[in-house]
């Protein structure tokens, strides 16, 4: 192609030439209908002069040698990959990752490796007729000669071929080249070399590219390549990346969650595994959020073989347990303390600063009276501990607050401790009371919200006192609050409790499953919750904006799922993401019934 385009510039120049030395405009005038004539008979292709002209005037820029392209005083290798043997689907899944990383491997090197791959298709139908007539003189020969190893071999290989574009895979024509650039032509050489002989560790066939496939390749001539592949023989070189669940070792063995959706394939929580070992479940009414979460609660009970608390507001839990055959040790706050000053697992000045917490938090209180609260508490602890007395209760308090406080403060404080002395009593800690095995704190004879927060936030902390002293022991309890927008949402960023043992992981031991009907009713905090919680479930909602504005901030989702998938999900399916992995799945969530125990 280059000897003719040189012909025709040969061509155009002499009646130039001819013009110029016999003075004559005729040898023009031949020029121009010769151009003409060329042009329209197709002969000649203007673009392609010019093509050509650039061609040359960039190639004296270059200096392109086999192997080498050198530009001024950067230089770079060119290696050709020969032949991809391997299908993907040849190997398992080990194997795959293995060899993908050796692949990057070997091109970590110099300053900078380019891939280009060249990709021109071919005519499916005549490449299938070809193989067809192959494969059939392959037979006659194995046929005649069954010891004829070589011709087998090539035969099961056009067999292995044709069963792949029988499945939609589409055959090409391929080039592909490893650009490695350095500081010399030595160096890249070098380069070139070594990762040569990393690609034929890996079996892939490669050579140092010749001159002109260089040139063809920098200014995009057609492709002469002979080398046929299929796309799962590359698809390291596609624009998008393979589907990729969630982490094996979470999702394939620990507490069963469900199905998946689309693929049908069980999804379970390790939550031995997880990075956090808390769960949040959020969905609207009817979505069957409340029934997951007893389920899980119980199985993890069952399955871990550590205490698992309840906590029963609607009194709705203790009869779903007695419907799925559980036992169940059920606990009343009303007979049992809360025993805020009989702490025996911290120091005085600590649960003081916990019972500020717990009281604050309970009563929406400011800060001053927050302080006033503890300094109250704090020195009767320490009057105990001094031995100025034996025993403290909340009349003693209420007694130091009159004294020491006017009118107007002393009748708040006294309010506040009237209403503690309802679930603080002399009777024995309900904390004593929670033994291995499914323990239900019944709220349901509580009507006051102040009295149930003031009980739940009383056993958390306690609870967090017992089993925190030992830390990266495994799971050693789970508490489970189904509405826990009722306690969430008025816990202050000041004075945190629930939030603070989600934010330190799994290092306790402890394991804290909620459940709401919208996220909005987390409170401020709400992001906290979202960001650590090992497990989240968001159930079923028709609201797109739901989804689109709340959850796409911590799933990997996009605007179509939303559309056509999400905003359709039925009764008992949700959308789950396990921490540090915001890939989601979707899945039919699995329920305790009386007959599956």
């Amino acid at each position: 192609m280059m000897d003719n385009r040189l012909a025709l510039i040969l061509l155009i120049l002499m009646p130039i030439f001819l013009a110029i030395v016999y003075r004559n405009p005729f040898f023009l005038i031949i020029l121009v209908l010769s151009i003409f004539v060329l042009t329209r008979w197709k002969i000649l292709n203007i673009n392609s002069i010019k093509s050509f002209l650039v061609k040359q005037r960039v190639e004296a820029s270059l200096q392109v040698e086999n192997g080498v392209i050198c530009k001024g005083n950067d230089y770079i290798a060119v290696v050709e990959i020969d032949d991809i043997p391997y299908d993907y689907r040849d190997f398992s899944d080990n194997e795959i990752k293995n060899s993908i990383i050796a692949f990057h491997k070997i091109i970590n090197l110099g300053t900078q490796v380019d891939i280009i791959f060249r990709k021109k298709y071919i005519d499916s139908v005549k490449y299938k007729e070809n193989l067809l007539n192959k494969a059939q003189n392959l037979r006659i020969m194995v046929d005649s000669d069954p010891s004829n190893a070589k011709a087998r071999k090539e035969l099961d290989l056009i067999n292995s071929i044709l069963k792949k574009i029988s499945e939609g895979e589409i055959p090409f024509k391929y080039e592909i080249f490893l650009l490695i650039y350095g500081s010399s032509k030595e160096e890249v050489l070098q380069l070139a070399k070594v990762v040569m002989r990393g690609l034929e560790g890996l079996n892939i066939k490669s050579k140092i590219a010749s001159k002109n496939d260089i040139l063809d390749t920098i200014f995009l001539e057609e492709s002469k390549s002979n080398k046929t592949a299929l796309s799962f023989q590359v698809p390291f070189l596609t624009p998008f990346s393979l589907e990729k669940l969630p982490s094996v070792e979470i999702r394939t063995d620990g507490i069963f969650l469900g199905k998946d959706i689309e693929k049908n394939m069980p999804v379970f929580w390790n939550v031995s595994k997880a990075e956090n070992p808390h769960v949040l479940i959020v969905g609207p009414t009817g979505s069957g959020k409340t029934e997951f979460l007893i389920s899980l609660g119980a199985k993890l009970s069952l399955q871990e073989n550590v205490p698992t608390v309840f906590f029963d507001i609607k009194g709705d839990i203790k009869s779903r347990l007695r419907k799925y055959g559980l036992s169940f040790r059920l606990l009343n706050p009303l007979i049992y303390s809360i025993s805020l000053l009989r702490s025996q697992y911290v120091y005085s000045n600590i649960r003081s600063i916990q019972i500020e917490k717990i009281i604050s938090n309970s009563f929406n209180l400011d800060r001053v009276y927050s302080s006033i609260v503890f300094n109250l508490v704090n020195t009767a602890l320490e009057n105990v501990k001094s031995g100025k007395i034996n025993n403290i209760n909340w009349d003693y308090i209420d007694e130091k607050a009159r004294l020491e406080f006017d009118e107007i403060t002393y009748v708040v404080l006294s309010k506040i401790f009237g209403t503690i002395k309802i679930v603080d009593h002399e009777n024995s800690s309900i904390v004593d009371q929670i033994h291995d095995g499914i323990n239900v704190i019944d709220l349901s004879l509580i009507k006051s919200e102040i009295l149930r927060k003031l009980v739940i936030f009383s056993i958390i902390t306690d609870l967090y006192n017992k089993y925190s002293s030992n830390v990266d022991e495994g799971l050693k309890i789970s508490l489970v609050i189904d509405e826990a927008w009722t306690i969430l949402r008025s816990e202050k960023d000041e004075y945190p409790i629930v939030t603070d043992i989600v934010k330190r992981g799994r290092g306790y031991g402890i394991s804290i499953l909620m459940a709401t009907q919208n996220i909005e009713d987390l409170g401020e905090l709400s992001d906290i919750y979202l960001d650590n919680v090992g497990l989240l479930m968001v159930m079923n909602n028709g609201d797109k904006r739901f989804w689109s504005e709340t959850v796409k901030r911590f799933v990997n989702i996009s605007n179509e799922e939303i559309v056509n998938r999400l905003s359709f999900l039925g009764r008992g399916e949700a959308l789950i993401r396990f921490i540090g992995d915001p890939r989601p799945m979707l899945i039919k969530t699995h329920v305790l019934t009386s007959s599956s125990l």
